[in-house]
């Protein structure tokens, strides 16, 4: 059997639903944090009008995650707190 990698590039609620339950070998992941970059694009992740909101739609995410995952798989997830000194979004 050949390994197959593939980068998936999208909103990732919507590259999700693509793919079958229990399919990924293994996730690598850095969402967008809270208010920290907008990217100029309509329901961006990460720019959500709460931290609330933020929290629930990551929960959304990766709730998908899960469901795409093997039961043998792995999520490399980098979630910090910053990638910046001085915050550009709406955590200012």
């Amino acid at each position: 059997m050949s390994a197959r990698t593939d980068i998936l590039i999208g909103d990732c609620r919507a590259r999700l639903r693509e793919l079958p339950d229990s399919s990924v070998h293994c996730i690598v992941t850095s969402p967008p944090y809270w208010g920290l970059r907008d990217y100029g694009v309509d329901g961006q992740l990460g720019m959500e009008a709460s931290l609330g909101e933020h929290v629930d739609t990551m929960v959304d995410v990766f709730r998908d995650v899960r469901r795409i995952l093997r039961a043998d798989g792995t999520l490399w997830l980098n979630y910090g707190d910053s990638y910046a000194t001085s915050p550009n979004g709406r955590s200012a």
